[in-house]
């Protein structure tokens, strides 16, 4: 009996690198995708004739087929696994990043735009489920800031790596490139990646479901956390798209200037992400208590990024717009893993449903808030009033994870 429990340990703690090796690579090369698209503007923009409004569109018409999937991902991934969908996922996201590199015409480029968007959003559902099926609560934060390496990693790469492809060999290149990199995670998720023989697949009517879906939607912990998530969003769609001309409109620096100011809040974020992974385990292991080691993160680090945010509409040099643009990146940021880690710990049954709640949330804010940015800056002809407006609401998601985010007072969802 000892000898089958070892063997059990030891395939999960297995399974747990597994899934680290493959998770963080895989949000490496999804945020590529993100990075290669804002460097290869002006090329794709010329190549189809399309002014800022369309191309608008192509960024739009991503985030709203990753909203479209966040939800039924979750719901899939409880029903079915991780592996199946996973693989699903993947596939037409490698499809359609092949396609955009192949298509000669921009309606057929915003469809594919819709389907990578489609495959993409299975990711984050299907690497929380993971998580679940594989690691014991006690590890969960820090396994998750681990993955989630990968996301800073591609703003912290990407630059100087897509400036070089593009200028060598072209965008449509580049894409195919990206394309046979998701195809070989594709291959290897089949290949080391299992489900765990005791996965709870739920094989309930759909009546049941739906009253899962129900719980989970007047949940007040899980909106608290939700919305909260949509304000970490608000910050990191902004620093994916709006940091070369924030510096170049406000300040008139050169891009080969900007390209190094980008790389310096990832890379704080890449070390606050993982101190906060591990201290988060560590006070759960001696408490048990998700408020004080899940939410007390969230709510001090998201307090402090909305703090950061606010000097930025204010500050008339380059170096200090650095300055407060890495910290509040990098404090936003911070917390990314223990917002997982709520899901996993409270949803333990349903772990790919709410994870698709609020990672819908988090595709909102992708939806809305680039195009926020610039209309309020074409308004006030300055980033301020944007600005302050990230501040608020990334303060009214700490302020909403203080009085609702109440994980103790939550039964465990099966």
């Amino acid at each position: 009996m000892r000898s089958i429990m070892d063997e059990a340990i030891r395939n999960t703690g297995r399974m747990m690198w597994t899934i680290i090796v493959l998770v963080s690579l895989l949000c490496l090369v999804n945020y590529l995708d993100r990075v290669v698209i804002s460097f290869a503007i002006e090329p794709i923009r010329r190549d189809f004739g399309v002014d800022n409004t369309g191309f608008g569109l192509a960024m739009t018409l991503f985030a709203a087929g990753a909203i479209t999937i966040n939800l039924i991902s979750g719901l899939l991934l409880d029903r079915f696994g991780v592996r199946v969908i996973w693989l699903a996922g993947l596939l037409v996201w490698t499809a359609a990043m092949f396609m955009l590199g192949v298509v000669e015409y921009w309606w057929l480029f915003l469809v594919f735009r819709v389907g990578l968007g489609l495959g993409e959003g299975v990711n984050f559902p299907a690497m929380n489920r993971a998580i679940r099926d594989w690691v014991p609560p006690q590890h969960a934060s820090k396994v998750t800031a681990a993955c989630l390496i990968g996301v800073p990693g591609a703003f912290l790469i990407g630059g100087p790596l897509f400036g070089w492809l593009i200028s060598e060999i072209g965008w449509r290149n580049t894409f195919k490139i990206l394309s046979a990199a998701g195809f070989v995670l594709m291959l290897a998720i089949l290949i080391f990646y299992r489900n765990p023989m005791t996965t709870s697949k739920n094989s309930d009517s759909g009546t049941s479901a739906e009253g899962s879906w129900l719980g989970l939607l007047k949940d007040p912990t899980l909106l608290a956390t939700s919305w909260s998530f949509f304000g970490f969003g608000v910050i990191l769609y902004f620093g994916l798209t709006w940091i070369p001309g924030y510096f170049e409109q406000t300040f008139g620096e050169s891009l080969s200037t900007i390209g190094w100011f980008s790389t310096l809040p990832w890379g704080l974020a890449i070390i606050l992400m993982q101190l906060v992974g591990w201290w988060s385990d560590a006070r759960h292991r001696r408490s048990g208590d998700s408020r004080t080691s899940r939410v007390f993160f969230i709510l001090v680090f998201q307090l402090l990024a909305a703090g950061c945010f606010i000097p930025l509409a204010f500050v008339t040099t380059p170096w200090w717009a650095v300055a407060w643009l890495t910290l509040g990146i990098g404090c936003s940021m911070a917390p990314n893993a223990p917002y997982y880690s709520i899901i996993s710990d409270l949803y333990r049954e349903r772990t790919g449903a709410a994870t698709g709640i609020m990672i819908t949330f988090f595709s909102a804010s992708g939806l809305l808030m680039p195009v926020t940015v610039g209309l309020l800056t074409d308004l006030n002809g300055s980033f301020a009033a944007a600005f302050i407006l990230m501040a608020s609401i990334v303060a009214s998601g700490a302020v909403g994870m203080f009085l609702f985010a109440k994980p103790d007072s939550v039964p465990q969802r099966t």
